[in-house]
């Protein structure tokens, strides 16, 4: 299995609840940054699909090349323990603390969670989705 196989499984199966996503996010922040992440926390609230339609691609694919940058430093361990050690590291330690020091966006992640996840919380669909939704079944 390639690295690049090894990090991406890895993080499917380790990190990829919201919490360790958004953490990973914050301690590898991209090159560019369009839009503020705590902008980004709170279109949430307005558009909670866009944790698992976008935010959460883009924060996986942030958390690849950071764990695929600096997972393999150990030059004498296989690929599998440089790896593990990196990551028991990050769920252990840098997770931990960057929930810690960002604990407001935690916690507001933890409010939309709860709201997603209530029985009486409906989503309305944005306007772009209402408008291709008429294209596709016009009214009569």
């Amino acid at each position: 299995m390639s690295r690049i196989e090894l990090v991406k499984q890895v993080i499917s199966e380790q990190l990829n609840d919201p919490y360790s996503l958004l953490a990973l996010r914050l301690l590898f922040p991209p090159d560019r940054v369009v839009v503020r992440i705590d902008k980004e926390i709170a279109d949430l609230y307005i558009y909670p699909e866009r944790l698992d339609a976008s935010y959460r691609d883009e924060w996986r694919a942030i958390a690849t090349r950071a764990i695929f940058s600096n997972g393999f430093a150990d030059h004498y361990r296989t690929d599998d323990e440089n790896l593990e050690r990196y990551v028991d590291h990050l769920r252990r330690e840098a997770i931990p603390r960057c929930i810690h020091n960002h604990i407001d966006l935690f916690r507001r992640l933890g409010e939309i969670l709860q709201i997603r996840r209530s029985d009486n919380t409906l989503a309305f669909p944005d306007a772009g989705r209402q408008a291709l939704m008429k294209l596709i079944w016009p009214d009569g």
